[in-house]
């Protein structure tokens, strides 16, 4: 009777870190996704902006390429938007079921999975590189937002620019 209670407590601890790990990486492929889609981006938006400023001027004739770059990134804001939401909420799925292995596996003991985290961090947010890049660029979440949003005022200041 025993064997088998410890037998059901390990494939509980066993499908809890499976699920725990699984979430993280929805968690991480949703980061890469966003980061490779902001990369594209750039790059789409940059050769656009290269052919409309090549000659020195922008034209009226320039108009669509102009709509394209600041479409591109208004694209660009809604897809940063909803790939953070799907990262937040793969990241706070992943917190509850470490939470839950800590209540489980760790209760009672000095060393807690989330223990150990917030040590690490506390760690890092004492840093000055950390306080001086959170007062320049707010969070990490923000500052992928703000890059497409540059690219949608670049479309917009040159869509004047072409009227």
């Amino acid at each position: 009777m025993a064997d088998e209670m410890s037998d059901k407590i390990k494939m509980q601890k066993d499908l809890l870190w499976g699920v725990y790990s699984d979430v993280r990486a929805h968690s991480r492929h949703a980061e890469t996704l966003r980061s490779s889609a902001v990369n594209y981006i750039f790059i789409i938006a940059s050769a656009l902006v290269a052919v409309i400023i090549s000659d020195g001027n922008v034209r009226a004739s320039e108009r669509p390429l102009c709509l394209m770059v600041a479409l591109i990134g208004l694209f660009g804001l809604a897809f940063v938007g909803i790939y953070t939401e799907l990262y937040q909420r793969n990241y706070r799925r992943a917190i509850d079921l470490r939470n839950e292995l800590d209540s489980r596996f760790f209760d009672g003991s000095d060393s807690t999975l989330a223990k150990l985290i917030a040590s690490a961090d506390s760690r890092h947010e004492a840093t000055p590189l950390y306080r001086s890049s959170r007062r320049l660029l707010g969070s990490a979440h923000r500052f992928w937002l703000l890059l497409p949003g540059l690219v949608l005022v670049a479309g917009l200041v040159l869509m004047t620019l072409s009227a």
